[in-house]
C-alpha cells in the first residue's frame, strides 16, 4: 500500500470511530499511539539531559540545548512546532480531525515522563490541524 493510501486509511479510521466511542476514549487511544511513536533516540537524550541535571530548571535547559521546540516563558514550559512534524499527517494536515494532535500529547508526555521518572501533565493549546499558525503544548512539571 502506498504511503498516501496508508495515511488515507488512518484518517478514513478516524472518521469512522469519532462518534462511536467516548471523545475521552478516543483521546487516551492516541495518546497511547504517540508515546509509542517516541524515538529511541529522542528519548535517550532527554534521559541523558535529566541525568545530567539536578534540578527541574538544570534539565529544562539541557534539554533546550538539544530540543529546540521547548520554548519557556517566566515559568512555563511548552512545546511549539511551527508545523505539524507528525510523519503519518504531513501532507494531509487540512484533512486531519482535531483529535489526532492527541498523538503529540502522549509524544511530549513519554518524553518528560520517561526522562524525570514521574508522572506531568501536558495540554494542546493550538494545533496547526485545527488552523492555527503553529503547535503548542502546555507542559506542567
Amino acid at each position: 500500500m502506498a504511503k498516501r493510501n496508508r495515511r488515507q486509511w488512518l484518517l478514513d479510521l478516524l472518521s469512522e470511530v469519532e462518534g462511536r466511542i467516548s471523545a475521552e476514549r478516543l483521546t487516551r487511544i492516541l495518546e497511547e499511539r504517540g508515546r509509542a511513536c517516541l524515538p529511541d533516540a529522542m528519548l535517550s537524550k532527554a534521559r541523558k539531559a535529566a541525568k545530567e541535571a539536578k534540578n527541574d530548571a538544570e534539565f529544562l535547559d539541557n534539554l533546550e540545548a538539544v530540543y529546540p521546540m521547548l520554548k519557556r516563558k517566566d515559568d512555563e514550559v511548552y512545546v511549539v512546532y511551527p508545523e505539524c512534524y507528525c510523519p503519518g499527517m504531513k501532507e494531509l494536515v487540512a484533512d486531519a480531525p482535531d483529535c489526532y494532535c492527541a498523538c503529540s500529547v502522549g509524544w511530549v508526555k513519554e518524553m518528560f515522563e520517561q526522562a524525570l521518572g514521574r508522572e506531568v501533565e501536558v495540554s494542546l493549546l493550538s494545533s496547526v490541524i485545527r488552523g492555527e499558525d503553529e503547535c503548542r503544548l502546555r507542559v506542567m512539571l
